[in-house]
């Protein structure tokens, strides 16, 4: 997708966030596996919220919304929920994906820059809420990509570093600095989650509930803004699906 010169300049490592002993536990019950469900390909997808236990949903629920942004400076936002979302893309060569160093890009960054915007994470103020989701100009986060074709489900992962157990997490009533107290958001973090000695819960922070991130298929790609100091070569083809609220995700052992 990029010129060699800056998919190197954009590539590079992220750090992982550490865990905390006070989680309070949520439930997560594991299904038999069965089929699974249809899919299809694009190279565009919006990223849509699946909550991995409905029961457990914030208030407003969240489930089936949009990985969004909030605009938080220049070319700078902070991941969040909304009613609709960005167009994304996986970027790499085939080398890159499978040494975990592709990238999620979108062009909805401002229509005078010539750079995609990267998803990216870093370690937020609260250690217990795992790393902050950011969708801005620079590097990729290391090792974010869609799962590869051997996992039964396509879902954003981050790769590179990632536990046994990790989960993206969105919480509730958040408040975000650029905003100040007043306005609440619903924010995207990254947790390297633990499970519990039974193995039966998945332990994650008071006021935030555990979500998949799932590409829903978008096939409306734009034209690359003006004067843009990139292409599209090495975007992929990835899994997707074409409307994500429309499956029933009990009936498979997600």
């Amino acid at each position: 997708m990029h010129s060699s010169l800056l998919l190197s300049s954009l590539l590079g490592l992220a750090s992982a966030a550490t865990t905390s002993s006070t989680f309070t536990t949520r439930q997560w019950t594991p299904q038999d596996p069965g089929s699974i469900p249809r899919h299809s390909g694009s190279r565009g997808f919006r990223l849509r919220v699946n909550v991995t236990d409905p029961s457990l949903d914030l208030t407003p629920p969240v489930h089936n919304l949009f990985l969004s942004t909030a605009h938080i400076g220049p070319a700078q936002n902070r991941a969040v929920i909304g009613s609709s979302g960005p167009i994304f893309y996986q970027n790499g060569s085939y080398a890159d994906i499978a040494s975990h160093r592709a990238g999620i890009l979108t062009d909805a960054g401002p229509a005078e820059s010539p750079f995609p915007e990267a998803l990216q994470y870093q370690q937020g103020t609260d250690d217990i809420k795992g790393s902050e989701l950011f969708i801005s100009v620079g590097t990729p986060g290391a090792g974010t990509a869609i799962s590869r074709l051997t996992s039964p489900y396509s879902t954003l992962r981050i790769l590179e570093g990632a536990p046994i157990v990790s989960s993206f997490i969105v919480c509730g009533n958040a408040t975000i600095p650029y905003y100040g107290d007043s306005r609440k958001f619903d924010v995207v973090n990254w947790l390297q989650a633990t499970r519990d000695a039974t193995g039966t819960h998945l332990r994650v922070p008071e006021g935030c509930v555990a979500a998949n991130l799932v590409p829903e298929c978008a096939y409306e790609f734009g034209d690359l803004p003006e004067g843009a100091a990139y292409d599209r070569t090495f975007v992929n083809d990835v899994r997707c699906y074409e409307s994500v609220g429309a499956i029933d995700w009990t009936k498979y052992a997600y």
